[in-house]
C-alpha cells in the first residue's frame, strides 16, 4: 500500500509539472507577439485554404500589411493591384473596408482583436468569365512585426499604408508578371470581320450573352457590344460578333479568344484597340435569318487573366432580338429581348465558379488550452488527493 500510495503522489506531481510547463510556454508564445502602442509593417502572405502553399491571390497583394496597435486593439491594411476584380473581400469572418485607392492600387483594411494567425479569407471577385468565389487563408508574421512609428493615430496609419503603397508600386514596375499565351485556335485570323461594306441587304441585330447554364445575363455581356452585324452570302448569312474592354483591365490584347460558336469554329477571328480599349471580333453562318431568334446561340470563349492566374474556357450563349434594323442606331433602340426562345438550345455543360473551402481549425486555441490546463491540475490534485487517502 505505501509503494501504491507513492506511485500515486509522483505521477500526480508528474502531471502538474508538466501543466507549469505548457502554461508556461503557452504565456512565453502569447507574451512574444504582444506589441507595444505604435505603427508596425508586418510581413504577409495568401496561402491556400488546405496547405501551406502560396495561393494565386497572393500575386495581386502586397507581401507586407501596415498595422496599428492601440489598447490592444490591431487595426490592419493591407495593398492590392487587383481592385477592379475584388467585389468584397473577408479575412477572419469581417468584410475589409477599401480606405483609399492610390496609384492604381487599394489600401484595404480591417481590425484584429489579438495578433493571430493564419487568418481565413475569402474573396468575391468579378472577372470577365463571371462572378466567381474563391477561399484561402492570411498568415501575419507576426514575430518578424517592425515598428515605423510610435504615432498610433488614424492619420498617421493611413500615411505609412500610403508610403508602402508608393515602394510596392517601384517594385512592381521592375517584376510585372509575365501574361500567358493566348491558346491558339484552328481559324484563321483576318480583318474581314470588322471592315465588311455596307450593304443595303445588311442588317444589325440586339443581342445579350447569357450564362452557359442559366437563364441569366453572362458578366461576358459588358465587353460584348450588344449588336452584331448580319451580312447575306451564297449560302445564308454571316454574322459578326464585336469584344471590347479597357485596357485599364490589364488584361493583355488577347484576354478574351473565341473557341466555339453555335457549333462551328469561329472564323475571321481579328484582335485590335481602339482609344483607351482593346477590341476583338470573330463571325459565323447561319442558313436563315430564323437561326437567330428560334433558339439559343451556344459559345465558348477563353478567358486569360493574368492577375488572377486565370486561363480557362467557359460556355456562353447568345440571346437575340425578336428582328433586326437597318442600322446600328435603330438596333440599340430595339425593345427588350423576348424572355424565351422558340426552342431550347443544348445544354451547356455546368460550370461551377465557387471554390469550397475546407475547414479551418479556429485561429485561437486559448479557451481550448485554458479548459485542458484546468482539468490536467484538477485531475493532478485528486490522484495526490487519492495517494494520501490510501495511506
Amino acid at each position: 500500500m505505501q509503494r501504491f500510495r507513492r506511485f500515486l503522489q509522483v505521477v500526480g506531481l508528474l502531471m502538474l509539472g508538466i501543466v507549469a510547463v505548457s502554461f508556461s510556454q503557452s504565456q512565453g508564445a502569447h507574451a512574444a507577439t504582444t506589441l507595444d502602442d505604435g505603427i508596425y509593417q508586418v510581413p504577409m502572405k495568401i496561402i491556400k485554404s488546405d496547405s501551406s502553399d502560396t495561393s494565386s491571390a497572393n500575386a495581386f497583394f502586397g507581401g507586407m500589411a501596415v498595422v496599428r496597435v492601440q489598447h490592444g486593439q490591431y487595426t490592419v491594411m493591407i495593398t492590392s493591384n487587383g481592385e477592379q476584380y475584388i467585389k468584397s473581400m473577408k479575412v477572419a469572418g469581417t468584410t475589409l473596408t477599401l480606405a483609399k485607392t492610390l496609384d492604381s492600387q487599394a489600401i484595404y483594411q480591417f481590425s484584429l482583436a489579438k495578433p493571430v494567425s493564419p487568418l481565413t479569407t475569402s474573396f468575391n471577385l468579378t472577372t470577365p468569365m463571371g462572378a466567381m468565389k474563391e477561399s484561402a487563408r492570411m498568415t501575419l508574421d507576426w514575430k518578424q512585426a517592425k515598428s515605423v512609428s510610435t504615432d498610433a493615430t488614424a492619420a498617421n496609419l493611413l500615411s505609412q499604408a500610403e508610403k508602402l503603397v508608393k515602394a510596392t508600386a517601384s517594385s512592381r514596375s521592375h517584376s510585372a508578371v509575365c501574361q500567358p499565351k493566348a491558346p491558339t485556335t484552328k481559324s484563321t485570323t483576318a480583318t474581314s470581320g470588322v471592315s465588311q461594306p455596307a450593304t443595303k441587304s445588311a442588317e444589325y441585330w440586339k443581342y445579350q450573352v447569357i450564362q452557359g447554364d442559366k437563364m441569366k445575363k453572362s458578366d461576358a455581356d459588358q465587353y460584348y457590344t450588344d449588336v452584331a452585324k448580319v451580312v447575306p452570302t451564297k449560302n445564308g448569312y454571316q454574322v459578326t460578333l464585336n469584344v471590347k474592354y479597357a485596357k485599364s483591365l490589364k488584361l493583355g490584347s488577347r484576354a478574351v479568344v473565341p473557341e466555339a460558336i453555335n457549333g462551328q469554329s469561329p472564323q475571321n477571328i481579328s484582335y485590335g484597340q481602339s482609344g483607351s480599349n482593346y477590341t476583338m471580333s470573330y463571325t459565323f453562318t447561319i442558313s436563315s435569318l430564323r437561326d437567330l431568334t428560334k433558339r439559343l446561340i451556344p459559345g465558348k470563349i477563353h478567358v486569360t487573366v493574368p492577375a488572377l492566374n486565370i486561363s480557362q474556357t467557359f460556355p456562353v450563349r447568345f440571346r437575340f432580338a425578336a428582328s433586326g434594323a437597318a442600322d446600328l442606331a435603330s438596333a440599340a433602340n430595339v425593345s427588350a429581348l423576348p424572355k424565351k426562345t422558340v426552342a431550347k438550345s443544348a445544354a451547356a455543360p455546368a460550370v461551377n465558379h465557387t471554390t469550397s473551402a475546407a475547414k479551418l481549425p479556429e485561429t485561437g486555441h486559448q479557451n481550448n488550452l485554458l479548459a485542458t490546463l484546468v482539468g490536467s491540475v484538477l485531475l493532478g490534485t485528486l490522484i495526490i488527493w487519492g495517494g494520501k487517502r490510501h495511506a
